[in-house]
């Protein structure tokens, strides 16, 4: 109602609203409670670091047309250039090479020429040929060709007190029933000691073609160096296929050693050596406070996998990488765009680091950590995330929090925000050794406090099962947000992170 319409009213009725005027006003009631406004972080969080984000870079990397992106090869490089303009769209500045987002290194290896190259056996005339990366491994070393009948010589307990004078020029065939383990290394010295001419390596029946595949290829990368002679490793059932051939009923132990009469075992493994070029993928957000801003936070993940092997029972060779390490990689792009959002970066800058050649020898982050992009002084601290999207859907592990004060603030950061549902939970097998297996081990050598948040192996690990439609999208964005608030945490902080003193007693311990 307009005001010029009480001219209208009857006078009582003016008088009435004259006398209530005056009468003392009824309480207000209570105002409502303020809705609670979501803070810079939040509402980063919220808006780049989502499951469906998670899914979608996640299915980039590990489609079927990456091919696994091994290292090197050209889906790697397309992967590399999907980074860089993520971390541009985030806001990142370039912290590679020459004002690019890239740090290239040399990846330099010793790759066997199949065509020149011979792992056979020869039994009452007809030849059985070992197919490499599938059946045998080989060590790089000297092309030498060995030709002759082998010695068996049973397992590592057998050739711990020496070999025969019989070993001497032979071919010495050892059974390991535990793997790569201890017994790989005894096994070898006591060969060489007994001057074999070559050693052929019958591995465990938990050995797959999968595993040989990219033992191959990290022994190609130098993960063993080189042997002076030739040394070769077979899977379990074609190893005992050749014994069985030679009249023995069974792999197993052997005192004294059986010459394999009516057996002739040919080898010989060229490799040439190459040098390939792959790129680290590195951006920085420079810190806010210009006493601290000369010092960085890393976070890491590698965007490589194992590329194409051997074929599941499913027909599928590529090695898609989805969980390992897709999804490590796809929580270090959601993090970097979620620090680009906020009205102002931390104090001390944060540095986003992809790293390649992971899978072979943890080479790219190694490069960088001993060539850092920016003064390796004022790196003061490692967050590194591998494998991030599986198993339970309330656990991460932090692996190495009982080494630096890291772990102290990831366990508050988890315990401070339920909202996540995690728990934070400590190394859960410490017999794999997992501090010492991924990236952030490539800072640990530098000395620098480090950590590595994953989700823990599971049964599709470097297979080609590891696919997008097995992760858990949800978990991955609650896991990049809590990485993400660590992140911050760490780079607000005056105080840089620092070992502990179990931490220190590992460092006095390690072989570097």
């Amino acid at each position: 109602m307009a005001a010029s319409e009480l001219r209208f009213l009857p006078f009582a009725l003016l008088t009435a609203l004259a006398v209530a005027a005056c009468a003392p006003s009824p309480p207000e009631p209570p105002a409502p409670a303020p809705e609670a406004v979501e803070a810079p972080l939040e509402l980063a969080a919220d808006a780049h670091i989502t499951s469906e984000l998670a899914f979608e870079h996640v299915t980039f990397l590990a489609a079927d047309d990456m091919r696994g992106r091994d290292t090197p090869s050209p889906e790697l490089e397309r992967a590399a250039d999907y980074l860089g303009e993520r971390f541009a769209e985030a806001g990142l500045e370039p912290a590679g090479e020459d004002g690019t987002f890239f740090q290239p290194w040399p990846f330099e290896r010793s790759v066997l020429v199949a065509d020149a190259s011979v792992a056979a056996y020869t039994v009452d005339g007809t030849e059985r040929a070992w197919r490499y990366g599938e059946e045998y491994f080989a060590i790089p070393g000297p092309p030498t060709a060995v030709e002759g009948t082998p010695i068996y010589a049973g397992g590592p307990g057998d050739v711990a007190a020496g070999l025969p004078q019989e070993a001497a020029g032979g071919i010495v065939v050892i059974s390991l029933p535990d793997g790569l383990d201890e017994g790989f290394a005894l096994s070898v010295q006591a060969a060489m000691i007994a001057g074999a001419s070559a050693i052929v390596l019958i591995l465990d029946d938990d050995t797959p073609a999968s595993d040989i595949f990219q033992l191959a290829a990290a022994l190609e990368a130098g993960a063993a160096g080189q042997f002076p002679i030739p040394t070769i490793g077979l899977q379990h059932d074609v190893g005992e296929e050749m014994l069985e051939h030679a009249g023995l009923a069974a792999v197993g132990e052997r005192d004294p050693p059986e010459v394999l009469d009516g057996l002739t075992l040919s080898l010989e493994s060229v490799f040439e050596s190459r040098v390939d070029e792959a790129r680290n993928v590195v951006g920085v957000m420079p810190g806010s406070d210009p006493a601290l801003a000369d010092t960085y936070v890393v976070l890491t993940a590698h965007y490589d996998h194992v590329g194409v092997g051997p074929a599941d029972e499913r027909g599928d060779s590529i090695y898609s990488g989805a969980d390992d390490n897709a999804s490590g990689t796809a929580a270090l792009v959601q993090i970097a765009a979620a620090f680009g959002d906020l009205p102002e970066p931390p104090a001390r800058s944060v540095l986003f680091l992809a790293v390649s050649g992971e899978e072979k020898g943890l080479l790219g982050s190694a490069h960088f950590a001993g060539s850092p992009t920016v003064p390796a002084e004022g790196i003061v601290a490692n967050i590194n995330f591998d494998m991030v999207s599986r198993n339970h859907p309330d656990t991460v592990y932090a692996i190495g929090d009982e080494y630096t004060t890291i772990g102290e603030t990831v366990q508050r950061v988890a315990a401070e925000r339920p909202e996540l549902g995690l728990v934070a939970a400590p190394d859960p097998e410490p017999e794999e050794q997992a501090f010492l297996r991924s990236d952030h081990y490539s800072f640990v050598e530098q000395g620098v406090p480090a950590l590595m948040i994953t989700t823990w192996l599971h049964d599709d690990y470097h297979l080609p099962s590891d696919l997008p439609d097995r992760i858990d999208p949800d978990k991955l964005a609650r896991v990049a947000r809590l990485g993400f608030y660590l992140a911050h945490e760490l780079a607000s902080d005056p105080q840089p992170p620092a070992w502990t003193s179990a931490g220190e007693e590992l460092l006095q311990n390690l072989p570097f």
